[in-house]
Parts: structure tokens; sequence; C-alpha cells
């Protein structure tokens, strides 16, 4: 009985400057605002992506391990799936936010307390190593587009992975200083009971945090920003100069088929005579053409194929279009949900005076909140609409699961009836 009088002395003596006045209209805005985000859209968005990255991570792994791939392809592939286990992260640690009883004091030290201690640099580790990869990726499919030649010697599968674990590592001790700015205060009551809360440290001043926030911008919402920006610049005005391209070069592949089917008819034709008038033999046929010849013609002559080198080398090109334009909509989303919010906060935070009362701070960072839950979440959608090999592994794989599933129910049904006869 005392210990909850006391913990009600300490939450009255907290919220006592809040409940003097009653609530304004702006203020009951942002408290709604909050409601639908984080208590409704945020819970919903996050669990929609934990199953979208994991089957992200199914499909990618799958396809690295049964597909052939190139090294540029494969150095993609090692990219989205680093960038599908982040998102999955983010998604969970932004869900268990939402959904456990985080409170201000805690009468013991538990899991919830800790969590409310080192959440918030838990889920900001995800977001700048979802940032930086993003950009990585970019700066990869960049130099594979716009500078092939240069691309064969600096990107290779080794550096890839060591610039995925780099990412990790810095984007980790980057946030170290998040860690360090609060940490567990334990409160004495006068009976004898202890509480907790969480209670920022008192050698970060404020000058300190505003430089950190100052150099995070920079290193995690700028540089990315325009790097990002100058990238998908360049990627879509390649993929749109490639278009033209093609579609100048058609009509002239269609002539240049029609010229190789008249020249191949005519010279058979022209060699049967000949062969005819040598020999004085109508029974015999002409030998089978070399088997080195650059073009194979079908039984009736219509049109010419290509040999499997030329067919292999047109699969690559479309893997790798295929990845560039699901690389080029990754960034899009992300300049669209993640840096938008991201510069907005930041400005906001410099910007507004007292950030206690200002509801219009609050509101933002609903929205902002809920804007990168969206982006992390809906990555699964995007490689369905745009990646067609990743739609045929995802049917390849939901198959299986759907006849493994058959397999365990009919030998359930078997042994079932076994038991009753």
């Amino acid at each position: 009985m005392a210990n909850r009088i006391c913990l009600a002395s300490l939450e009255n003596e907290t919220e006592s400057h809040s409940t003097n006045t009653s609530k304004s209209p702006e203020e009951q805005y942002a408290d709604m605002i909050g409601h639908i985000c984080m208590e409704i859209g945020i819970p919903v968005v996050c669990s929609f992506g934990l199953i979208g990255n994991t089957l992200n991570l199914l499909v990618l792994t799958r396809e690295k391990q049964h597909r052939t791939l190139s090294k540029m392809e494969f150095s993609a592939h090692i990219g989205l799936i680093a960038l599908a286990f982040s998102d999955f992260m983010f998604c969970l640690l932004a869900l268990l936010f939402t959904l456990l009883p985080l409170k201000r004091f805690y009468d013991e030290q538990n899991m919830v307390l800790y969590y409310n201690w080192l959440g918030n640099g838990c889920i900001t580790i995800f977001i700048v190593t979802s940032t930086w990869l993003t950009v990585v990726m970019a700066g990869e499919r960049y130099m594979a587009v716009c500078h092939p030649f240069k691309a064969r010697n600096l990107i290779s599968l080794k550096r890839t992975r060591i610039s995925v674990m780099g990412i990790f590592v810095v984007c980790t001790l980057c946030t170290l200083p998040i860690f360090l700015e609060s940490k567990i205060h334990q409160i004495d009551c006068p009976n004898g009971d202890k509480f907790y809360t969480i209670k920022k440290r008192e050698s970060f001043t404020r000058d300190v945090i505003v430089a950190r926030r100052v150099v995070w911008a920079i290193l995690f919402d700028f540089i990315p920003c325009v790097a990002l920006i100058y990238f998908n610049i360049c990627l879509i005005w390649k993929i749109h100069k490639a278009k033209k391209l093609r579609e100048n070069m058609a009509p002239m592949r269609g002539r240049e088929s029609t010229l190789l089917n008249q020249r191949s008819r005519n010279g058979n034709v022209k060699w049967q005579i000949k062969f005819k008038k040598a020999n004085g033999n109508n029974s015999l046929q002409p030998p089978i053409p070399s088997r080195s010849h650059s073009l194979t013609h079908d039984s009736n002559n219509s049109s010419p194929k290509f040999n499997r080198h030329s067919s292999r080398k047109r699969n690559t090109d479309s893997a790798l279009n295929s990845v560039t334009a699901t690389l080029v909509s990754v960034i899009i989303l992300f300049l669209i949900l993640v840096s938008p919010s991201e510069i907005l906060k930041f400005t906001l935070y410099y910007t507004s005076k007292s950030l206690q009362k200002n509801h219009r701070f609050d509101i933002v960072k609903y929205i902002t909140n809920f804007m990168q839950a969206l982006n992390f979440s809906t990555n699964f959608v995007l490689y369905c609409a745009i990646n067609k090999s990743f739609r045929n592994s995802l049917r390849s794989l939901c198959c299986w699961w759907w006849r493994k599933l058959k397999s365990h129910r009919l030998k359930a049904t078997v042994i079932k009836l076994e038991s009753a006869s």
C-alpha cells in the first residue's frame, strides 16, 4: 500500500504542470494524431513489415543459392539481403515500442525498463544502417550502369561483404552517444521503497546534444539524401537513354534479320545447285553446316537463332536491368518517406523555442515516425511489383511450402486411419 502511495506521489509531482490547465484544441489534435499513428498505424505497418521482410530474406537467399548469378547481380543480392535484415529488426523493435507497457516509473528493474532505456538507440542503429546500405547499393549500381569498365575492377563480392559489415559496425559505434545520453536513475522513497526512471546524464548538456545532433544530421540525413538524389537521377537518365536506344535499334534489327534470312536462303539454293551439278545425283543431301557458325536455322529456315552465349548474355542483361529498376524504386521510396521526415524534424527542433509545449513538433514526430515505418515495411511490395525473378522465386517457394503441407496432412491422415483400424 505504501508502495502505491509513493508511486502516486511521484506521478502527481511530474504531472502537476500538465493537469493545472485543461487541454487546448491543438493538444487534443496532437493526441488524436499520436493515437492514430503510434497505436494503430505503426503496429499494423510493422506487423506487415515483419512478414514481408521475412519473405524477402527467404526469397533472396533462395535466389542466391539456386540461381547462377553474375558478379554484379550477386553483389546487389548481398546488399538487398542485408537491407531486408536491417528493415526486419527495425520493424520488430518499433512494434515492441508500441506494444510494451512503457511508463515513467518502474518499481523493479525488468526487461521493459531496459527496453525503455535502450530501445530508442537500437531503433536508430537500424534506421541509419538501412540508410547507408541504400547509399552503398545505389553507388554500386551507379558504377555498374554509368561506368561499367571501372565497375569490373572496383566491385567484387569480397568488397561488398566488407562494406556491408563495415556499415553495421560504424553505424553502431556512431549511435553510442544516444545510449550514453541517459541512464537508469534510482529513486528512494521515505518508506524504504525504490523506484526506477530514465534520466538524462548531467554531462550531456544542451550544447553537447545540439552539437551531436548537427553532426548526426550531416552524416545520416543530408549527405545520404544528396548522394541518393544524384545516383538516382543518373540511373534514371541512363535507363531512359538505353530505352530510347533500344527503340531506335529495333527497326534496324528487324531489317538485319530479314537480310540474313534472304542471304542464307540464297546461299543454300546456290550451294544446292552447284552440289547437284557437280555430283549429278538428286538423292544426295548437302552436308550439315558447321557448328562453329554463329547462327543456326530451324527446319523452315524462317528466322535465325543466336547461340547459347548470346541468349545467356540477354538473360544476364535482363536480370541486371531488373535489379537496377528494383534499386531505383527503393531509392525513390526512401527519398519520399525517410529523407524529408528527418530533415523536417531537424528543422523544427532548432526553430522551435520550447519543444515541451510545442504540439506542432509532436504532430510532425508522430507522422514522420509512421512514414519511416512505412518505408521499412513496404520493400516486399516493391520487389513483387517490379522484379520478375523475385515473383517467380516467391511462387516456387509458396508451391514448395504447399506441397510440404499437403504431404504432412496426408501422413497425419494415414496415421489416423492406421490407428483407427
